[in-house]
């Protein structure tokens, strides 16, 4: 008999089980929330494991910047200060780490000068760290989480130029290495990391203007190689990582500063991008959004005029539709995705040049995996098994991560990647891929809600290589609404 130990899931509640404030949006509406301490814009939002969301730096105008840093607390609905970085920063990075700590590298000081510093926040101290710095100072750059742990840095611009070179920050040494150096200079782009672990750089910004470029960064070679280019060039656009595995590249501005109105989509199997349908209104320094349902929601920014507007792109039809505008019109905003599926869109600049403190909700009915843990034993094939689950909503562009171990098999994941997720009554079902013994495998689970308190949740997985578990949660609760 294999000894049995805890599972732990991790299921959101959405607003029926929290504080009236954040709930105050009805679905596909905004609503405004408590303001910021500060007002900024051109800041960094991340989303804590604590269902908290930090917001880092930024300025109130053109010609200042921050040190200061802040907390919303979804439940509450309330901003609160936290710990100050070590100085002022702007078009910088903030990366969520796997040890839950949070990675602010470079961006543009005040006088305007490229930083190469790095600093790290950890949420249990409210305090920030300085780590090493980078070989290039950069802003505007992108930061993305590898499937390994490490955070790649890419491009970015300086006083003077725009930057080719790439660097790796390694959290386990807190130092950062340089790695192949992109074909193109470029700043003002996007990153995306690929379900293959590859990351593609698309668009952005020269010494020249819009760029249509794209690469792919093979984090197994650390170089980067040509992957056909954008039908527009395009800068200060988005791109969004869609359930299917391929990428939406909405919007952006051109060199006749106009801005655009058309999407892309990139599909990593074939390498070619191909127009989908156009937005109803041209945006640039928007934001875009991938909610639970797989929809997109791209939201204000500045067309012909400084926008209030949002739109939903659904990914079944390759069509837009609008949705409920924002109260206020904003860009240089920071849009994030909140456990209980809503959308908090934060600071900004409006009307004016100068930076907003306000902050909005989007409504959302859909739920998202987050922290309310449930305890059980699983069996399976009539032995006790020892599993440690966890799915959780993630402030990269995939819905959460999951990962379990069954010491007694040899079955241990790695790099769970949680991409789809759906409600249907009492059950939520959600797929993805695992690294499993060094190969990768899909899994599907289902989770059943037990209806009443006292009522075990039933639990069961699957695996493409023929692993399957079920079981009941004998302890602990997971409420699915």
């Amino acid at each position: 008999m294999k000894t049995a130990t805890r599972l732990t899931f991790c299921l959101l509640l959405t607003c029926a089980a929290l504080l009236p404030r954040p709930c105050a949006a009805a679905p596909g509406e905004w609503d405004y929330t408590n303001s910021l301490t500060s007002p900024r814009e051109n800041h960094t939002a991340t989303l804590l494991p604590s269902g908290q969301v930090l917001v880092a730096v930024g300025g109130s105008d053109e010609d200042s910047s921050s040190a200061t840093a802040e907390l919303y607390d979804p439940a509450a609905g309330v901003w609160s200060a936290t710990g100050s970085l070590s100085g002022v920063r702007r078009n910088h990075t903030a990366t969520l780490l796997p040890n839950g700590m949070v990675l602010a590298a470079g961006g543009a000081g005040v006088p305007l000068a490229a930083l190469v510093t790095s600093e790290l926040y950890n949420p249990a101290t409210g305090a920030w760290t300085g780590t090493g710095s980078l070989s290039d100072g950069r802003y505007d750059h992108t930061a993305t989480l590898l499937l390994s742990g490490k955070v790649l840095v890419a491009g970015g611009a300086t006083p003077s130029s725009y930057l080719a070179s790439a660097e790796l920050y390694d959290p386990a040494t807190g130092k950062w290495s340089t790695t192949g150096s992109l074909k193109a200079e470029r700043g003002f782009h996007t990153a995306t990391l690929l379900p293959s672990g590859k990351v593609l750089v698309a668009g952005g910004y020269d010494l020249f203007g819009a760029i249509a470029s794209a690469e792919l960064y093979d984090p197994t070679t650390g170089k980067w190689s040509s992957t056909g280019s954008l039908n527009a060039a395009r800068f200060g656009h988005t791109a969004t990582l869609l359930q299917d595995g391929t990428v939406l590249v909405v919007a952006g501005g051109t060199n006749s500063g106009v801005a655009l109105q058309t999407a892309e989509l990139y599909n990593p199997t074939t390498g070619l991008w191909t127009f989908t349908g156009s937005l109803s209104t041209a945006r640039d320094l928007h934001t875009a959004t991938l909610l639970p349902n797989g929809q997109v929601l791209a939201a204000a920014g500045v067309g012909t005029s400084k926008l209030v507007s949002a739109e939903l792109y659904d990914p079944a039809t390759g069509t837009w539709s609008n949705t409920g505008s924002l109260n206020q019109a904003r860009y240089r905003y920071t849009a994030t995705l909140l456990p209980d599926g809503s959308v908090l869109a934060a600071g900004g600049q409006g009307s004016s040049v100068f930076a907003l403190s306000t902050a909005e909700i989007y409504g959302s009915a859909v739920a998202l995996p987050s922290n309310v843990q449930g305890r059980g034993d699983i069996d399976n094939m009539g032995n006790d098994v020892t599993f440690q689950f966890h799915a959780t909503q993630s402030d990269m562009d995939i819905i959460g991560t999951f990962g379990f171990c069954d010491e007694a098999a040899g079955y241990c994941t790695k790099k769970g990647r949680v991409q789809s997720l759906s409600f249907n009554g009492d059950s939520a079902d959600f797929s993805g891929y695992v690294q499993l013994n060094g190969k990768r495998v899909t899994f599907d689970v289902s989770i059943t809600d037990g209806s009443s308190t006292g009522t075990p949740d039933t639990f069961s997985m699957t695996l493409s290589n023929g692993y399957s578990a079920s079981g009941a949660l004998t302890s602990g609760e997971i409420r699915i609404y």
